[in-house]
Parts: C-alpha cells; sequence; structure tokens
C-alpha cells in the first residue's frame, strides 16, 4: 500500500507530548512516512505564547519540499492552546495571521493543507489553570449563566424558554459576576469564533483542503454549543460537510489529521468496524462530551480518512472499544479489586479470535475518563497479549482516546516496522493506564503533599516527583503486565512533567528486543 514517500510539515496544538510526540510515535510506524516538526522551543511554554512570527518564518522555510502540511490555527495565530484562551489579540492581528493562509496556498498550490482549530471551551468549574486568572473565582458562575442564556435562547428564544427557578438563578449570577471579566471572556469567545468562521472561508476559497474543528468539554447548553452552532450553520449554508468535520476532541487532532493525511496515498479508503465491549454502554454519553460514544467513534473514524465498515468480515480493522457498562466515571473511582471489569468475557473472547484469525485490532479504552481500565489490561494480557495488537489508547477524554487509537492503527495497518508498533503501544499502556489510573492516584493519596507539592504544582519538587512516577510505573508494568511483550525489555524508562503538574506527563522510553542490541527510543 505503501509505494512512495510521503512527507508531512506538522505544526502542532502545543508544546505537550500528546501534541507534539505522539503523531511522531505514529509516524515512525511507516518507513516510507516523515513528520517535519518544528523545534519545541519555537512553541512557547504553557500560557505563554509561541514565537508565531518565528514559527511562520520556519514554516515558509521547511513548506516547499513536503507534500501536505498539518496546520494547527490555534497555534499559528494565537500562539497556542492557552494563548486562545488568554489572548488580547486585535481583529486585525487575527486577521493579517490567517491571511498569510492565503499566501502559502498561492505560493505553494500543490501542497495539501489540513488544519485545525477548536471550539473555545467553557469548564464548568473554578480554575485559572488553564484560562485566565479570573475563572479561578467565577468559572463555574460563567458556565452557568451561558448555559442558562443558551438555554434560555434555545428553547424558548427569551429567558421564557427558563423556569422560575432558572430564571431567578439567571438573574443572581447576573448581578453576582462582575462586569470585568463577564466582558472579556465573551468578547475573547467572540473572537475566537470570528477566527472559526474565517477559517470555514478559507475552506470555501480553496485554501485548506481540510478542516477538523474539535470540541473540548462539551456540554448540552452553554457558551460552546452556541458556538458550535453558528459554525453548523455556515458549514451546512456552504455544503461543506466533507471537508469540515466538528466532533468531540481536542489533543488527539494532530493524530487524526496524519492518519487523514497518510491515507492519500492509498488505493482505497480503510474500512474501520467498531466492536463494542456492550450495545447499551456504546450509547453512553462520556464525561467531558455531548453525544453518545458510538456517534464519536463514527466521527473519529471519518476525520482520519477512513470508512465504517459494516462488519467485521468486511473491515480492514477490527476498532475494540471498551465502553462503560451504565454511565461513565473516572478512572481513579473504578473498582480496585483486579479482575473486576466492565468488559464482558465474550469481548475478551472476540478479540482474541480476531487476532488469531490474523484479522489487525486495535483497542480504544474508553470505559473510564482520565485512564484505562485495569482489569482490560489484565484480561487481554491473560489471553492474547499486549503485542497481538495494532494500538491502544485510554487517556484524558474518551474523543481522545478514539482519535489516538484510531490514528495508529490507520498508520500502522500494514507497518514494516514492528518495533514502532510495540513501542507505541507499551508507551500508551504505560501512560494512558499505569500512570492516569493507577500511579497518579497513588501519589496523590499522601506522598505529594508530604513532598510539599500538589496536584497543579510541583512547587520546584518536579526531579524527585518524576523519579518516583518512573519507579512506580516500572513496578506496575512489572507486577501486573505478566504475558505479554516477552521478546521485549524495557531500558530506560524516564519521566518528565511538562507543565509542572500531575496531570500529564512525557515519558523518554527505550524498549529492546531481546534478540537484538538496538534500542527503540522516543523521538528526541
Amino acid at each position: 500500500m505503501w509505494r512512495t514517500a510521503l512527507k508531512i510539515l506538522y505544526i502542532p496544538l502545543d508544546e505537550r507530548p500528546c501534541n507534539y510526540d505522539y503523531p511522531q510515535h505514529i509516524a515512525r510506524l511507516q518507513s516510507q512516512l516523515q513528520l517535519v516538526v518544528p523545534p519545541r522551543p519555537l512553541l512557547g511554554q504553557k500560557k505563554q505564547a509561541a514565537d508565531v512570527s518565528g514559527l511562520w518564518r520556519w514554516l515558509i522555510d521547511s513548506l516547499p519540499d513536503c507534500d501536505c502540511a498539518i496546520l494547527s490555527l490555534e497555534m499559528l495565530v494565537y500562539g497556542g492552546l492557552l494563548p486562545s484562551r488568554l489572548h488580547q489579540l486585535s481583529r486585525e492581528k487575527l486577521h493579517n495571521r490567517l491571511q498569510q493562509f492565503h499566501n502559502i496556498a498561492h505560493l505553494w498550490p500543490n501542497i495539501r493543507l489540513l488544519a485545525s482549530n477548536l471550539i473555545m471551551r467553557a469548564p464548568r468549574y473554578n480554575s485559572s489553570e488553564e484560562e485566565p486568572d479570573y475563572y479561578e473565582t467565577y468559572g463555574e458562575q460563567l458556565f452557568q449563566w451561558g448555559w442558562l442564556q443558551d438555554r434560555a435562547q434555545t428553547v424558548g428564544l427569551s429567558t421564557e424558554g427558563l423556569t422560575v427557578s432558572e430564571k431567578t438563578q439567571l438573574e443572581s449570577l447576573s448581578a453576582s459576576i462582575p462586569t470585568q471579566p463577564l466582558n472579556d471572556y465573551r468578547e475573547r469567545r467572540r473572537k475566537n469564533l470570528d477566527v472559526n468562521l474565517a477559517a470555514i472561508d478559507l475552506v470555501t476559497d480553496g485554501v485548506l483542503d481540510f478542516l477538523a474543528i474539535p470540541q473540548d468539554d462539551c456540554a448540552e447548553f452553554g457558551f460552546t454549543t452556541s458556538d458550535r452552532r453558528q459554525v453548523y450553520d455556515r458549514i451546512e449554508t456552504r455544503g461543506l460537510h466533507e471537508q469540515i468535520h466538528v466532533y468531540p476532541g481536542a489533543d488527539e487532532v494532530g493524530c487524526s489529521l496524519l492518519a487523514r493525511a497518510s491515507t492519500q496515498r492509498l488505493e482505497r479508503a480503510i474500512k474501520i468496524y467498531p466492536l463494542y465491549s456492550s450495545r447499551q454502554g456504546s450509547q453512553v454519553i462520556p464525561l467531558y462530551e455531548d453525544r453518545p460514544i458510538a456517534e464519536s467513534t463514527q466521527l473519529h473514524i471519518r476525520a482520519a480518512g477512513a470508512e465504517v465498515a459494516g462488519s467485521p468480515s468486511d473491515a480492514d480493522i477490527v476498532l475494540a472499544v471498551n465502553v462503560p457498562d451504565q454511565y461513565s466515571q473516572e478512572a481513579k473511582d473504578q473498582p480496585k479489586q483486579l479482575n473486576i471489569s466492565q468488559s464482558p468475557s465474550e469481548f475478551i473472547k472476540h478479540i482474541q479470535q480476531l487476532v488469531t484469525e490474523g484479522t489487525p485490532v486495535a483497542v480504544a479504552d474508553v470505559a473510564f475518563a482520565n485512564g484505562g481500565d485495569t482489569a482490560l489490561i489484565q484480561q487481554i494480557d491473560a489471553a492474547c497479549g499486549w503485542e497481538t495488537v495494532i494500538a491502544y489508547g485510554g487517556w484524558n477524554t474518551c474523543g481522545n482516546s478514539l482519535g489516538s487509537t484510531i490514528a495508529a492503527a490507520v498508520v500502522g495497518k500494514e507497518s514494516n516496522v514492528q518495533e514502532a508498533i510495540a513501542f507505541n503501544t507499551i508507551y500508551h499502556l504505560l501512560e494512558d493506564w499505569g500512570y492516569q489510573t493507577i500511579v497518579r492516584w497513588a501519589l496523590m493519596e499522601s506522598w505529594l503533599a508530604d513532598l510539599g507539592a500538589t496536584y497543579f504544582d510541583l512547587d520546584g519538587h518536579s526531579e524527585v516527583v518524576e523519579a518516583e512516577i518512573g519507579r512506580r510505573l516500572k513496578a506496575v508494568w512489572t507486577s501486573i503486565v505478566r504475558h505479554s511483550f516477552q521478546d521485549w525489555s524495557i531500558t530506560s524508562l524516564d519521566i518528565r512533567s511538562p507543565w509542572q503538574r500531575m496531570f500529564e506527563i512525557g515519558i523518554a522510553l527505550q524498549i529492546r528486543r531481546q534478540a537484538t542490541s538496538r534500542d527503540v527510543s522516543t523521538p528526541q
């Protein structure tokens, strides 16, 4: 299928491993695929915006010998994901940066441009960790105000659409939220919506070949939902449903677009059959999202440039989706007893049968939010071994896991680099399940507080925390993953905390096949 080389330029959403490293891991699944990425220092640091001018210069210098480009509008317009929520940029500045996309399309008309731009989220809690400072005090109230305003407009086209208690709550919120934060928040949202609508215009004008518009932290009503309706209206008016996809997600979008870009060299579309651990569970709306898992799964398959197959026999890949039983909950709240899983034994047996028959199987572990299902890890380890699947993902949100797993499956379906498949699967088992589900919360119980650090602030103790995470991850791996990857050894496992907090980590991982002396390691 991969007869010719493909060189892709990639501008990520931000500098964290999920956006910077994961697509590089996936790109290594095909020796004919080269991913060109900017130096990490150009991308800023958390709330500190990237060197946008320098990044554009790097892009223009690097683009001419590439086949296509995957471009984050957040990075190239605002300077990154968090800066897109904090900026004070004028509409003129935003317009000028968007105009540069016309320039590169004019200079290199044969280079395909795939882009992404999120609908700005509206968290329902008080925290300024990733939002403006005033969100620490007024975040929950701002969310509720937006939720009630949008519900009123959606249900009744006025406040007559609200119940008496909801009207009272809206009046109370309007009186208690100071004018400055409310106006600041609404104005930035309007600017960011303008950028999304302008991005749709770029597709209309033929500048962008494809646009992904993921939604982070969705809800039935609210600021984000209101913005999404306006985005939908413009897409509908322009008839651009095939070229613009809107779906729940965020940090997986670089992986999804990489998969989509890679499919241009294939003879036909890859077909993926979703196999759910439970039909009922596939209809659960997961935490932080606004639609059932089954609907999101189909959207993520299409975003990756693949098609949904009607049956396993008609599929190139089976996506085994581990779903909740009745409702979605956090991974840290799953049963602590081992071998208690929401995954029925028939699901595990079906996976085992498929891999025995030689069908490529990828596992999207979305039974819980923010971490994998421990019992599922054990069951597949015992039944057929994790080295028999071509991809695994179980991190953060349902959309994050679906998107990255599907992307790795699409690119790795006929991989000629078995070491890269093993590396990618081991990496995600370590981080998505080992760290997010087990080690992170074990450290939170008392160890971190005794050290003088907190979940969102390691307070200068990062080296000690990172070393302890690494030590515990190795212990978890050796005690629970007992049957998989017998031909591989983990020769190095070093941890870094990119934003000096516990929410996510980066792993400098090296693995080695027992019969060789060559290490496979994290891209530098």
